[in-house]
């Protein structure tokens, strides 16, 4: 590590807050510009490959930039407006932030981080409209406590640039509603998880899988980050999808830092067999491995050649007739681990 990058660590460290770093936020746009181009050279994952200090600075940067130019204040959407609370939390194309409606509800506003980014949010409005439209149908409404609902639309003008950034008004589903990415459930339990517990997430997850294949939806990115879990009252919401596509398209995007999860065939037009892979390979990375039987289902469901993968919606009695055998009759099991946002 040179001199320059060292004490670009140091410099995004001593931050303790964006305008540290960018200065005021009714300051000039170029120079807080400047600064960020100029440090993310430095840090940047690809210059610094396997250092887990820079990747970690680098993030950091990441979002101290995306809070600086974030939406202050309140944000104007087609159906009303929302006041912006706190800090984003990062994701792989936009950074994401909770606020209340006028009427006092929470939600959460979906910001992308340029305006060429804007295009995977418009995938996402799209596949959430689908996802609400099979949802409405009567036989269906048990599927939507699985998928987020896009609630309004709205553009927000970056002073900066002079572009116009895409923004997603969506339901909430953060840690003051008392959920948590698997993500940060594998980061707190390195162990890896006991497989009753793993048990009514995946169930949970299979049915959210196989309803997105009957909307005529890929996901494309079922990684950890994506999956969101109510410890507590044992719900699933499937977040993410921005990169969602139509069977037989090409995936629009993947998430770099999760190139392990998914399946070879991932350069191939869209099936529902990447999912299959893609939950099974999260499956994988989440239980601990102690958990052989499981372990061997999920091996099972990440065939090399997308045509020997089961379906989804095959799945679902499948994976009961596992737990039954190992566990025997179904129960409640209170999630027996404390794991925060």
């Amino acid at each position: 590590m040179n001199t320059e990058t060292l004490r670009a660590i140091e410099t995004v460290a001593a931050a303790r807050n964006a305008a540290d770093l960018f200065g005021p936020a009714d300051g000039s746009p170029r120079v807080g510009r400047r600064e960020f181009r100029r440090l993310a050279a430095l840090l940047h994952p690809d210059r610094n490959a396997g250092d887990p200090a820079v990747a970690a600075a680098f993030e950091r940067l990441v979002a101290r930039y995306d809070e600086w130019r974030g939406p202050a204040g309140v944000v104007s959407g087609r159906r009303g407006r929302y006041t912006v609370i706190g800090s984003p939390v990062q994701g792989s194309v936009s950074a994401v932030y909770a606020a209340t409606s006028e009427s006092g509800d929470r939600v959460a506003i979906k910001v992308s981080r340029s305006a060429s980014s804007g295009r995977f949010l418009e995938r996402e409005r799209a596949a959430l409209r689908r996802l609400r439209a099979l949802t409405d149908r009567p036989e269906n409404t048990w599927l939507a406590p699985y998928f987020p609902r896009l609630l309004d639309t709205a553009d927000l003008l970056d002073a900066g640039s002079g572009t116009t950034r895409t923004a997603d008004v969506l339901s909430a589903h953060g840690a003051a509603e008392g959920f948590v990415d698997l993500a940060t459930v594998a980061a707190a339990r390195p162990e890896g998880l006991d497989g009753r517990d793993w048990a009514w997430i995946h169930r949970r997850l299979l049915r959210a899988v196989a309803g997105a294949h009957l909307a005529g939806l890929v996901h494309g990115a079922l990684v950890p980050e994506n999956v969101l879990i109510h410890p507590e009252g044992h719900g699933v919401v499937l977040a993410g999808w921005s990169f969602a596509s139509a069977p037989g398209e090409q995936l629009p995007g993947r998430i770099a830092s999760r190139r392990d999860l998914y399946p070879p065939d991932a350069n191939e037009p869209a099936s529902a067999a990447l999912d299959v892979y893609m939950v099974h390979a999260t499956m994988r990375t989440l239980l601990a491995p102690t958990q052989r039987r499981q372990l061997a289902f999920a091996a099972g469901c990440m065939q090399r050649a997308p045509r020997m993968r089961p379906a989804a919606v095959a799945l679902l009695d499948e994976y009961d007739d596992l737990l039954e055998d190992l566990y025997g009759r179904r129960r409640f099991r209170p999630f027996p681990y404390t794991v925060s946002a």
